[in-house]
């Protein structure tokens, strides 16, 4: 029989694994808040971490693992020689840290975006939930489609 310990390893492996895919239409309610997709809800931990991605286009959600992870991978591609106690390193890294919020998944599904983040994101009422690999992202319906109409897939093809 399994340990608890080994269980619990288990479980955080399968969840930095985890890969998002897809586009869901949805809105949000007059508190702020916003249905995930079942199909993210099933392989997301009720923990997650949101933030305004760095142009504020859109909300970035990852679980807090992923989140950390990508902060470090921000800081690695901006720093190649990461070094400790470096003061602009320092700024850059707690900006990134400082926009995002942990939020809880609710019993009905939901997460909760703050007025300042959908304000800065131009999130209104209506969403574009995306699957983007380790994270999703929650775009306003129409920036999303602005967005989603400014790429051509062809020049991957050609």
């Amino acid at each position: 029989m399994a340990h608890a310990d080994d269980m619990e390893t288990a479980d955080q492996a399968s969840r930095t694994e985890v890969d998002l895919n897809g586009e869901f239409r949805l809105k949000v309610d007059g508190k702020g808040r916003v249905t995930l997709p079942a199909k993210f809800r099933k392989v997301l931990s009720s923990d997650l971490t949101v933030t305004r991605n760095p142009f504020d286009e859109c909300v970035y959600a990852f679980e807090a693992p992923g989140f950390n992870q990508w902060v470090e991978s921000v800081m690695s591609g901006a720093f190649p020689e990461r070094r400790a106690n470096d003061r602009k390193q320092d700024a850059y890294h707690r900006a990134l840290k400082s926009r995002a919020r942990d939020v809880e998944v609710d019993s009905a599904g939901r997460i909760m975006l703050s007025a300042d983040m959908r304000e800065a994101c131009g999130i209104d009422k209506d969403v574009v939930i995306v699957g983007n690999g380790s994270r999703f992202e929650i775009w306003d319906a129409q920036r999303y489609e602005d967005e989603l109409a400014s790429v051509d897939l062809g020049l991957l093809f050609t």
